[in-house]
C-alpha cells in the first residue's frame, strides 16, 4: 500500500504568527499620477487609438489638481491608516467573491495525487484514512498556531510574511449568493463538536465524523 509521510509530532516554536502580522509593513498606496500612468500604459496595447485618446482625456480630468482623483486618493490614504491591508477586501470581492464564472476551473484549486495501485478495497480505505489523518495533524498545528512563519526571499529576503491565509484553510466555506458570494469562516480555533470531513464518492456526499467527544479518531 502507498505510504503517506507522517507529519512531525513537534515543530519548532516561533513567535505567534498573529502577533507578527502587527509588525508587517503596511501595503503602500501608489501615488495618484503613478497609478494613472500605469493604467494608460496598460490600456494602450488593448484598445484602438481613438478610444485611447478619449481615455487619456478622461484620465487627465480625473487626475487634475483638486479633482475627483485627488479626493479618492485621500480616502485611500485614510483607509490605509485604519486597516492592516487597504486593498485585501477589494481584491477578495472583485477577483473572487463577485466572480460568476465556474469555480472549479477559475478560482478553486484542487490537488491530484499520483496514480495509486491498490490491491483491494481495504488497501484503498487504509490510504484514505492515512490521508485524512495527515490533514487532521496539519489542522491541529493550525489550531495551536504552531506553523512556522513564512519568510520572503529574493529582494525582500528576511521579511516575515502574513500567515492569515493559512488559518482559513479549514472550517470555512464560500456561501453562494446571486451577485456576490460570502466568505464564512469559523471564529474560534477551539475544536467544535462534532468535527467532520465530507467524503464524495460516486456523486454522493457523506459526513464522516473524525472527532467525537473532543477525541480524534485513529486510522
Amino acid at each position: 500500500m502507498p505510504i503517506l509521510e507522517k507529519v512531525p509530532p513537534k515543530m519548532p516554536v516561533q513567535a505567534s504568527s498573529c502577533e507578527e502580522v502587527l509588525d508587517l509593513p503596511k501595503l503602500p498606496v501608489p501615488p495618484l499620477q503613478q497609478t494613472l500612468a500605469t493604467y494608460l500604459q496598460c490600456m494602450q496595447h488593448l484598445v484602438p487609438e481613438e478610444q485611447f485618446r478619449k481615455s487619456q482625456a478622461i484620465v487627465k480630468r480625473f487626475g487634475a489638481p483638486g479633482g475627483l482623483g485627488e479626493t479618492l486618493q485621500e480616502k485611500l490614504l485614510e483607509r490605509q491608516e485604519k486597516t492592516a491591508n487597504w486593498v485585501s477586501e477589494y481584491w477578495l470581492n472583485d477577483m473572487y467573491l463577485n466572480n460568476r464564472l465556474a469555480l472549479p476551473v477559475n478560482s478553486s484549486p484542487a490537488v491530484i495525487f499520483a496514480r495509486q495501485h491498490f490491491q483491494d478495497t481495504n488497501d484503498q480505505l487504509r490510504f484514505a484514512a492515512s490521508l485524512i489523518s495527515g490533514v487532521l495533524s496539519y489542522k491541529a498545528l493550525l489550531d495551536s498556531q504552531s506553523i512556522p512563519t513564512d519568510w520572503a526571499k529574493g529582494q525582500l529576503s528576511g521579511q516575515p510574511l502574513c500567515m492569515k491565509q493559512y488559518y482559513r484553510l479549514f472550517s470555512s466555506y464560500r456561501l453562494p449568493g446571486h451577485t456576490q458570494d460570502t466568505l464564512v469562516a469559523q471564529k474560534s480555533s477551539i475544536m467544535p463538536e462534532p468535527e467532520h470531513v465530507i467524503v464524495a464518492c460516486c456523486n454522493q456526499f457523506f459526513v464522516l465524523d473524525v472527532v467525537i467527544n473532543f477525541r480524534r479518531l485513529s486510522e
